[in-house]
């Protein structure tokens, strides 16, 4: 986004500064406004510089003169640019002919003008070059509807691109949709890959901490890109790549890179919006299939027709997951927005819907066809990032995610449903400490009905144990029993578990037996105890 010397020269503001010598090489181009301000200082520049000085250090020393100009043509820099009244009446000829020779220009800058209006008059048109062009290209054209938002993000990557001669790619990160220009630049698969694990030795440097724009480079080869991240709610929703195969993004393309943030930004913001409106819709769908009002496909699409952007395939195979909080907390319907805040830029629309099915509980159905195998596994390796993400938004709710089987019909999703909630409520006791449990870890206890639990339901297990819940020691021997069998009975296990000597253990299992009359050698029993001790809390 470099702007030439000739471009910079055309403008109202640099009417009075004239051209002295290297006139043909008014097309370079400058990057950045540099001040020359010690002897040896323009070893630090790094080419493509419009170089401002006042010319002191050449009053006296015409060799220093050349060794710069010399220096600075072949570092590429732009020009330099020189009050000629301060303290060099004349430039020496030889000074003149050698910026002929280079073609390098030297431009007579007049005596009172600051050099911060020089520099925010270069910025000024830099900035206004690339305005005038997004306007002249109208990247938001009168053919694309209002809400026909990824034309616009395209228009506007198209214009990025050209400004600055590079490549772009751009990444949604949640509805993973992929814009190139040039068009299929990099197939997706290495935009895919580049964007969510890099397996290689790279560099990474900060260009703009506030934006999200840094510079990766691959150390092996040395190729290097621009990554820049747009943001909504601290949540990342899409990364623009900048290919810098050609040549090097430098300091006058970075405010190209921020004015496409920001209308990029306030696009994605619209898109957010949208979306989180469109979502409120999906609380009633999502009851109606789990109150099976669809029983079949051909009902649920002439709903779904009348829905915008929903992008479930609904012959795909679904999964039901719930998200619980406590019954202490406020309702989630008074907290809506932060829960949509919290799940839509988290939940790629194409593979899931999500809604409040009551004060409680939220429920996600979500699609499994990316899934080769394994699909609870993968399922809830997903939530586990999701869950520390809705934590931080409500922490202290007790959250706890059920997971229930997959279905072949959406239309049937409501048993997927039940068993997302038994997976909650019947692993609540099974599992205790875990937060993502799946209805098929439960295996047999799957089948238990806590509403339907009593006392009774234990039998003779639950009246022999009763004696504990009355016995002064009662905490420590329930303790001791439930590690004792944890530990397939083994004494000296438990005993190490418990930090205790063996012969407790064995005395302590023995005063058990006594008071509850259970023969621990029988391995029913056994097993109907263990099963007693992990719902004990239900009938305390």
């Amino acid at each position: 986004m470099g702007v030439s010397i000739r471009e910079v020269l055309q403008s109202k503001f640099f009417k009075d500064y004239y051209v002295i010598a290297g006139e043909n090489g008014l097309n370079r181009e400058t990057q950045a406004v540099v001040l020359f301000d010690a002897p040896d200082g323009y070893k630090w520049f790094k080419g493509k510089e419009l170089v401002l000085t006042t010319g002191f250090f050449f009053k006296d020393n015409t060799e220093l003169f050349k060794n710069v100009i010399s220096f600075l043509h072949n570092k590429n820099s732009a020009a330099m640019a020189i009050k000629k009244d301060r303290y060099l009446n004349e430039i020496p000829e030889e000074i003149l002919n050698l910026c002929d020779d280079l073609e390098f220009p030297l431009v007579v800058v007049p005596y009172n003008v600051a050099w911060i209006d020089i520099i925010n008059a270069v910025n000024s048109i830099v900035v206004n070059r690339y305005i005038t062009r997004l306007n002249d290209a109208n990247f938001i054209k009168k053919n694309v509807a209002s809400n026909d938002f990824y034309k616009k993000i395209e228009n506007i990557i198209i214009n990025l691109s050209k400004e600055l001669n590079s490549p772009i790619s751009v990444r949604d990160i949640i509805d993973k949709n992929i814009i190139s220009y040039p068009t299929n630049y990099k197939s997706e698969e290495e935009i895919n890959n580049l964007s969510e694990n890099i397996l290689f030795n790279y560099q990474k440097e900060i260009l703009c901490d506030k934006l999200n724009i840094c510079r990766i480079t691959n150390i092996e080869d040395e190729k290097s890109w621009i990554e820049m991240i747009i943001k909504i709610n601290s949540t990342p929703v899409t990364k623009i790549i900048v290919w810098e195969e050609h040549r090097s993004i430098d300091y006058y393309d970075l405010f190209a890179l921020r004015l496409s943030y920001t209308l990029l930004l306030e696009i994605y913001e619209q898109i957010y919006v949208m979306n989180s409106f469109e979502r409120k819709f999906y609380d009633d769908l999502i009851k109606s299939l789990f109150d099976e009002i669809f029983d079949t496909k051909e009902k649920l699409v002439k709903v779904i027709k009348g829905m915008q952007n929903f992008k479930l395939n609904i012959d795909n195979k679904f999964i039901c997951i719930i998200i619980r909080q406590e019954e202490k907390n406020p309702s989630f319907y008074t907290i809506r927005e932060k829960i949509y805040n919290t799940l839509l830029l988290r939940i790629p629309k194409d593979e899931a819907i999500f809604g409040i099915v009551d004060d409680n509980t939220v429920a996600i159905v979500k699609d499994t066809s990316k899934y080769n195998r394994n699909i609870i596994i993968n399922v809830q390796k997903e939530l586990n990032d999701l869950l520390i993400n809705i934590e931080n938004t409500f922490p202290g709710n007790g959250l706890k995610i059920g997971i229930g089987n997959v279905t072949d019909d959406i239309c049937f999703i409501n048993g997927s449903y039940i068993e997302a909630l038994r997976a909650i409520e019947v692993g609540n006791y099974i599992y205790p400490k875990k937060k993502i449990i799946s209805f098929e870890e439960l295996g047999p206890f799957g089948l238990l009905r806590l509403d339907n639990i009593h006392k009774k339901s234990f039998g003779r297990s639950f009246n022999n144990l009763y004696p504990l819940l009355k016995e002064g020691f009662n905490e420590e021997l329930l303790t001791t029993l439930k590690v004792y069998l944890e530990s397939e009975s083994n004494c000296n296990i438990a005993a190490q578990k418990l930090y205790i000597h063996s012969n407790s253990v064995r005395y302590r299992i023995a005063k058990v037996q006594q008071l509850c009359n259970i023969d621990l050698d029988d391995p029913i029993e056994r097993l109907k105890t263990e099963i007693t001790l992990n719902f004990m809390e239900l009938f305390k």
